[in-house]
């Protein structure tokens, strides 16, 4: 029976062989003239936009981000990508009071900003890795491009002012409020570094983090500039 299994031993081995190469092959020629699309999501984080310089103002950085899209693979080196991002940004700020001469305080109480921001990018990313590492199902792709970013939201804010009346006479207090709507367009340049391991040749995982720059001006609503990190999820066809 040991001899038996001796003399069948090298057909067992080159009948694995010729059934493992082409799964090997197909792996890497998935991400060769083909497409995918992609899922991802994570925190992302705005910097540097007009509500920021209010003094006292209390800002929630980390916000929630998702992004879907396509990707081209020309080859195993190149891509090219087409890529749709959400997030938002919120900022208030505690009023503060200022005395009046004669007695009684006046001012804002209350100052909210909400922001809704879409970007749309078309990015390129080239593969640092090859093939070279797990038969090529282990992918690093540094990618940049331009976009641009749609910020679209409001500013609300709430004054009080109480006035006291000459003599003790008593005082007039008003209460006022201010809701502005604002849409606002800035071009951007998202840089990136993405990891990706294709459990199987069709799926993959992935985690990326990157910076964009928006090209805004000085007291632009939206911010300059969004730091994000992300998980995601892409599927390939390929035949």
């Amino acid at each position: 029976m040991k001899k038996l299994f001796f003399l069948l031993l090298p057909v067992i081995l080159l009948v694995g062989a010729e059934t493992g190469l082409p799964a090997q092959s197909r792996n890497r020629g998935v991400r060769t003239e083909s497409f995918s699309v992609f899922v991802d999501g994570g925190p992302s984080w705005s910097f540097q936009s007009a509500f920021d310089r209010l003094e006292g103002a209390r800002s929630n950085l980390t916000q929630p981000s998702l992004g879907l899209g396509v990707m081209w693979y020309y080859n195993s080196r190149t891509r090219i990508g087409l890529q749709y991002n959400y997030s938002r940004m919120i900022r208030e700020q505690a009023g503060s009071l200022t005395q009046l001469p004669g007695g009684g305080v006046e001012g804002d109480v209350y100052k909210d900003l909400k922001a809704y921001l879409n970007t749309l990018s078309l990015t390129v990313g080239y593969n640092l890795l090859g093939n070279r590492v797990l038969d090529g199902k282990l992918s690093a792709y540094a990618g940049a491009g331009l976009g641009f970013l749609v910020g679209a939201g409001s500013f609300y804010s709430l004054s009080i002012k109480n006035e006291m009346l000459a003599d003790g006479a008593g005082n007039i207090v008003k209460i006022g409020g201010h809701n502005e709507q604002v849409l606002e367009v800035a071009p951007a340049i998202p840089l990136s570094l993405s990891v990706e391991y294709a459990f199987i040749p069709q799926w993959a995982v992935s985690f990326s983090a990157g910076y964009r720059f928006v090209l805004a001006g000085r007291d632009a609503f939206v911010p300059k500039g969004q730091a994000f990190v992300a998980v995601g999820l892409a599927f390939h066809f390929h035949n």
